[in-house]
């Protein structure tokens, strides 16, 4: 069931078109702690989850497409950068200028943050196709997206996060073309403020484990499943779920719970939202933030 929990969560509905623009005076990178890397300058992908294999074979090192004389310099920045058509990490016996095409597919996505107000800009180039793009997904859903040019060479992209400032999001990096310009280039994320609250804390982790049957406020039943910092769940209302089912996926921090629910389609309810939890030392769990209509506030087991 946490597979098709995972599923639902992945789908988003909106997409905004960000453009382009020079980067601005001042910009701060993110606080250190960040559990993700912005610029990729270690030469790994720490701190973002992969699927498929579309970067199985990244960060790439230097301008590789200028080393295999493709006339497209990749004006990346530092030395290390997603390069989606490449194949080039540095690595004893590699050679400059190898590639993989444009037939892998896959994605990456960024650990969760808290979004802060101001400007995120990075920079971005390859396929033109929305089926190659950047995203920033809020509550499960893509608001804002970039695509390169069908050019190597990458141009700074610069959205405005002030409509979700404060909410939990993440970034998605996404190949879905195995076409012409079936890839994408990234590098150097800047956000404009500094990020003041990451998944990760320096709060004690609650001790208790919350996989178990509960049953919320709101008369439904919940069932938990916690895996590490991770806690997903299933709920239905009193009746088996005939009139609401929701899932919910979030990252414990200390004694609390930051995460996105969804309504799935089993009942007649269809809504989306955020939701932060308190983990009490009376071992209740209680909503102390939440947005798209959730019902219930208090969890008992």
């Amino acid at each position: 069931m946490t597979a098709q929990w995972r599923r639902k969560f992945g789908i988003g509905l909106m997409i905004a078109t960000a453009s382009a623009s020079l980067l601005m005076q001042g910009r701060v990178q993110a606080n250190p702690s960040l559990p993700f890397t912005l610029n990729f300058e270690e030469g790994n992908l720490q701190g973002w989850q992969q699927t498929g294999t579309a970067f199985a074979n990244q960060p790439t090192l230097g301008d590789n497409p200028t080393a295999r004389n493709r006339g497209q310099a990749s004006q990346h920045q530092g030395q290390y950068w997603i390069g989606g058509y490449e194949n080039y990490q540095g690595r004893p016996g590699q050679r400059p200028g190898a590639v993989q095409g444009d037939r892998p597919q896959g994605t990456l996505t960024s650990a969760r943050f808290r979004i802060p107000s101001g400007t995120l800009s990075f920079l971005v180039g390859g396929g033109s196709s929305p089926q190659t793009r950047v995203e920033l997904v809020v509550s499960g859903q893509p608001q804002l997206m970039a695509s390169g040019q069908n050019s190597e060479t990458m141009q700074r992209v610069t959205w405005d996060l002030t409509p979700y400032a404060g909410r939990a999001g993440v970034i998605r990096i996404v190949d879905e073309s195995s076409s012409g310009w079936g890839h994408i280039n990234v590098d150097d994320f800047r956000f404009s403020q500094r990020l003041t609250d990451s998944p990760q804390v320096d709060s004690p982790q609650t001790t208790q484990n919350l996989s178990g049957q509960w049953r919320g406020n709101d008369g439904g039943t919940y069932y938990l499943n916690q895996i590490g910092n991770t806690l997903w769940w299933y709920g239905e209302s009193g009746d088996g779920g005939s009139t609401w089912t929701n899932v919910f996926h979030g990252t414990i921090q200390g004694n609390r719970v930051v995460g996105e629910w969804s309504d799935v389609p089993k009942g007649r309810i269809n809504q989306s939202g955020d939701m932060e939890l308190q983990i009490d030392s009376a071992g209740r769990l209680s909503a102390t933030r939440k947005t798209g209509g959730f019902g219930g506030s208090v969890w008992t087991r």
